[in-house]
């Protein structure tokens, strides 16, 4: 295997994690993991597709698409998160 599978690898199960993290409300795990997911992105090569054999492209593409889908389901509870507290500091009485 490739180090761009390997990391498009470690990325799928990354976000797969994350979205548990915020489904569970465990938002200081999702910011320990958002740092972690930022390392591997950034370590992928900019040429990704052309750098990869043409017989692991189509397992690549379905990595992305996996760590698109949760992604998506990720930013929902993220904002969900976002509007109560938006709620929350609504209501909070002004500070003295």
């Amino acid at each position: 295997m490739t180090f761009a599978l390997d990391t498009l690898e470690q990325l799928a199960a990354l976000s797969e994690t994350m979205v548990g993290a915020a489904g569970m409300g465990e938002w200081d795990k999702l910011a320990s993991l958002e740092a972690r997911r930022q390392r591997l992105a950034d370590s992928l090569p900019a040429s990704l597709a052309s750098e990869l054999p043409e017989a692991a492209r189509a397992h690549a593409r379905s990595l992305i698409e996996r760590y698109l889908h949760d992604h998506h389901d990720l930013l929902q509870l993220v904002h969900a998160r976002l509007d109560e507290l938006r709620v929350v500091l609504r209501a909070a009485p002004p500070a003295a």
